[in-house]
């Protein structure tokens, strides 16, 4: 499953969506501020220095042209650590 780490009003985190439903994949999105407040994320993923903030699996995207590597060429990235 994928997960997107989002906030309102981010044109990036709604491109990440629709890139997601384009390429049929199943994934939800937590809204920072609403479904998880902003330390909670920063303490889950205190690496994460944009939104979106995608997770597949162990694998943490940082962002929309990030996202679209990854599934494009999921090869090519490397996990972040």
């Amino acid at each position: 499953m994928i997960t997107v780490y989002s906030k309102d009003n981010c044109p990036w985190c709604d491109r990440a969506v629709a890139f997601l439903e384009e390429k049929n994949e199943l994934y939800n999105v937590v809204k920072i501020g609403q479904d998880i407040t902003r330390e909670e994320f920063l303490e889950q993923f205190p690496n994460a220095r944009t939104v979106p903030f995608i997770k597949i699996g162990s694998v943490e995207i940082p962002g929309y042209e990030a996202l679209v590597e990854y599934i494009n060429h999921p090869v090519r990235m490397k996990p972040l650590t």
